[in-house]
């Protein structure tokens, strides 16, 4: 059977507690729904604590736990009785440095001799006389004697009987040679045995010979052996902040090595080769150095096994990649890739449901409580990075880019240091790719965008520094070794600070709406005409991309969402309201070392996050309390201002936890109700319509295992059963139990199903704004979807507290009638029963008295 174009995917977090012959059972549920191909998370064996695509051990097979080859050899089968396809993530920028990473344990044991050793990007120490240089490990909470001393150091047996070091729960092993010395000075066989002086079962991991005085860190003696077999090793114990857990560390790979790609990637591409996946989704793109040469690579290899595949399998490869774009970034069009996993759709949907008017007011409630814009706040966090984590990367980049400056006859002044940190605080995306081969005017742009942001940070006798770093970074004529090194330094660092967002984020509150990955909360909102413009561009550059309104990172869902845009909405009154709460919580504060707490700012955000998450049901709120507690607290850590996750401040958090809780217990409930439930039809319709937009704009709708919760959720089923008559009925019917969230599963459902029935309008169709006038004109988004074959119109409402749904979601207004749409010909409604219209243009008075939104077929 031939497969199906790819339409829509849904992604599967496989785990011990869900495997692949676990979904088997689903595959057709979800082929009904509408779904093309499944995404699977990485089924590569990983740390045990970790999330898998972070936690690699093993590039070489399938992990046993989620069934093996031979279970993805079952999950596939059933796939293909459906005509599915499979696309697997891959991670490969790092590996988790867990016992079970063969590769860094083999470097580990065997130092620079190792196989493995130039796979990783390690920092080896300075040689010295008789010792080879060593792998340095800032693993340490106190400096190595110290670590000694307290006995936080230990020997032990690991599962295989050969001897290692412990840390905490940490494991490392240890060279052959210094193995064989000690067993020889303890008197025991090698590998160790049954022995009166050495504990010698490898199984129960004990310490090695407790009552030797040899290794007792009591001991004078004891400590100095220890030290000894420590330095005998081709690592370095040292303090630092490589902070970790077992699982949960990694370690980078040098992916632009061919023999890295070739290894790490041998055992993916044979699966491809075999029919066993279809394609890839790439985990965090631009932590590759080279990151165009990579997927050149990766679409270059799986183009070639093309032809070795089955004969009904030989399509182009799928190749997405997970990249969020900065404000005003696109994908550089010379990377051969079918396109993102979608967080840029995620924004896009976002910012034309926000009202613009309510930027203003909202922005000056925030200014009020003290706090600076969404550009200052990221700045600040930046710095703050630049001064803690990445301080020992910013120095070294500094140093270089002084003595090349220096050697080359360029001045190498003090200011060097202010006009280079000035330059990475802002700049304004991800990454440049120079280092890359990259010379796109994007890059350039990047470069001059970052020059002229820097400037008012710094003296004006200072800039010329910034000039000097702006013209070598961007010069191309200075092809050496030294520039080299200094782009990938320059762009890794751009890099790992432009993931700092998520602490600005956290900061950040004007409005919770906008606070999410592939977010840019500076924006407040867009025009209808900015959101066809992403769809037109996305349609011709990259028309199968993902498109995802949600994600596993983003702290509410898009039904939380659509709520908070509501309000951005004038007749919300929120900053009114929020004044008002601010003012009637002041008995609720507690003082700490922050003062009155929480700070208003906090209080804030508090507020939101009730209004977003706040059930209007008795029901909904069983275990309400201690599920948005659990949010709060990661929300505020996250913040890292008045407490973290490094040293939580337990005051301060006790004082934000007790003031929510007075907020939800106290008399103030009932105004919460009230104002939520004033909000609630409107932002129904905002989840509906981001769900209209979602399915229908250019792109393949990128669904979770939540947004098919009536497949995977038993209770969900349990309430849906008997509903098999929704197949007959229109999609406006089987949307009217919307508050029970089967209304938008039920629209998902429809509209994908009409979806996969008319590949040509989706898949290959083009995409045609219709300009809309009329008093409600601002209240309408509005497009074609044509083909040769026929066309589909799609009407989906925004700014929808002004239309005053009632609580069917109808509005009745008027101005519909005087409303019309730029679409030419007769169209028949699947929405609306037996509604058709025809004109050129065309009224929306169809709309006044029902739930505003529609899909319609061209009839002639």
């Amino acid at each position: 059977m031939n497969p199906l174009p790819l339409s829509a995917t849904l992604r599967l977090q496989f785990h011990r507690g869900f495997t692949l012959d676990q979904a088997i059972p689903y595959i057709p549920h979800l082929r009904k729904l509408g779904i093309s191909h499944v995404i699977a998370s990485s089924l590569l064996p990983s740390a045990s604590d970790s999330h898998k695509s972070r936690g690699i051990v093993d590039f070489t097979h399938i992990d046993p736990d989620l069934g093996g080859l031979d279970g993805l050899r079952r999950f596939v089968h059933a796939l293909r009785q459906e005509r599915m396809g499979l696309i697997l993530t891959v991670a490969p920028d790092a590996m988790n440095i867990s016992p079970g990473n063969g590769w860094w344990r083999n470097v580990l044991r065997q130092g620079k001799r190792s196989a493995y050793a130039q796979y990783f990007d390690i920092v080896w120490s300075a040689a010295t006389p008789g010792q080879s240089e060593k792998v340095l490990l800032p693993v340490l909470t106190s400096p190595l004697d110290a670590a000694i001393r307290c006995g936080a150091l230990k020997l032990g047996l690991d599962e295989t009987g050969h001897v290692e070091i412990r840390y905490g729960d940490q494991r490392y092993p240890v060279s052959s040679e210094s193995e064989e010395a000690l067993w020889g000075e303890l008197n025991c066989p090698s590998p160790p045995q049954t022995d009166s002086n050495c504990e010698s079962s490898a199984t129960d991991r004990a310490s090695i010979a407790p009552d030797v005085t040899l290794l007792d860190p009591g001991t004078t003696e004891g400590r100095s052996h220890l030290e000894t077999f420590l330095a005998a090793q081709h690592y370095q114990l040292i303090e630092g902040d490589w902070t970790h857990s077992g699982a949960s560390a990694l370690v980078t790979l040098k992916m632009d090595r061919r023999p890295v790609f070739d290894d790490v990637h041998g055992f993916i591409f044979e699966l491809y080769r075999e029919g066993l996946i279809d394609g890839t989704q790439v985990d965090r793109i631009d932590r590759l150095t080279r990151p165009a040469e990579y997927c050149t690579r990766m679409r270059a290899k799986l183009d070639s096994l093309r032809r070795e595949r089955p004969s009904h399998l030989q399509s182009q490869a799928p190749l997405f990649i997970e990249k969020s774009l900065a404000q005003d970034e696109i994908l550089p069009l010379e990377w051969p890739v079918t396109g993102t996993t979608g967080h840029d759709f995620l924004e896009q949907v976002s910012l034309v449901l926000h009202h613009p008017d309510g930027e203003a007011p909202v922005s000056a409630l925030w200014s009020s409580l003290g706090q600076a814009t969404f550009g200052e706040i990221e700045r600040a966090t930046r710095l703050e990075a630049l001064d803690t984590r990445f301080a020992k990367e910013f120095e070294t980049l500094r140093t270089l880019l002084a003595s090349d400056f220096k050697s080359n006859g360029r001045a190498a002044d003090r200011d060097l240091d202010p006009a280079l940190r000035a330059i990475l605080a802002v700049f304004p995306v991800t990454r440049s790719y120079f280092a890359d081969g990259g010379d796109s005017g994007a890059d350039f742009r990047a470069i001059d965008r970052a020059h002229l942001a820097a400037q008012p940070l710094l003296r004006g006798d200072q800039l010329a520094a910034m000039g000097r770093i702006c013209q070598y970074l961007a010069d191309a004529r200075i092809d050496t070794p030294e520039r080299q090194n200094i782009l990938e330094r320059f762009e890794s660092l751009t890099t790992q600070l432009a993931e700092e967002a998520e602490t600005a984020l956290a900061r950040y509150s004007r409005l919770l709406s906008h606070n999410g990955t592939g977010g840019h909360p500076g924006r407040f909102s867009a025009g209808i005409a900015d959101f066809h413009k992403s769809n037109e561009a996305r349609q011709a550059t990259h028309p199968q991309a993902l498109l995802r309104i949600a994600t596993p990172d983003t702290e509410w869902g898009e039904t939380e969402r659509g709520r908070l845009m509501v309000l951005s909405e004038p007749e919300a009154e929120w900053p009114l309201k929020a004044q008002q709460w601010l003012e009637q919580t002041r008995t609720f504060l507690t003082i700490t070392s922050h003062g009155p707490s929480p700070v208003s700012a906090d209080a804030y955000r508090i507020f939101q996050s009730l209004i977003a998450s706040w059930s209007l049901e008795e029901s909904g709120r069983t275990g309400y309390a201690e599920r948005f507690n659990r949010s709060l607290l990661s929300a505020l850590r996250d913040a890292d201002q008045h407490t973290n996750w490094a040293s939580p401040d337990e005051s301060y958090e006790a004082a934000c936890l007790g003031f929510a809780g007075k907020f939800i217990t106290g008399p103030l409930q009932s105004d919460l109700s009230a104002y939520v439930t004033r909000l609630d039809n409107a932002a129904a319709l905002n989840s509906l319509a981001q769900a209209l937009l979602w399915m229908t704009s250019p792109g393949a709708p990128d669904l979770s295992q939540q947004d098919a919760r009536r497949i995977f959720d038993p209770a969900a089923q349990h309430s849906t059963k008997g509903e098999h008559s929704e197949a007959r009925q229109s999609i406006l019917e089987s949307i009217g139990d919307w508050k029970s969230g089967r209304g938008r599963q039920a629209l998902i459902e429809r509209v994908l199903t009409f979806r996969l029935s008319n590949p040509e309008l989706f898949d290959a169709g083009r995409y045609v704004p219709c300009k809309t006038q009329g008093p409600l004109a601002e209240h309408v988004v509005a497009f074609e979807r044509r083909s040769l074959n026929g066309s589909c119109l799609i009407v989906a409402p925004r700014l929808t507290l002004s239309l005053a749904p009632d609580d069917a979601l109808i509005t009745t207004h008027l101005g519909w009638t005087e409303t019309t749409l730029s679409a030419f010909g007769s169209w028949k409604s699947l929405v609306h029963k037996n509604i058709s219209v025809e004109g050129s243009p065309f009224s929306l008075a169809h709309l006044n008295g029902t739930i505003p939104f529609d899909i319609l077929i061209r009839t002639g």
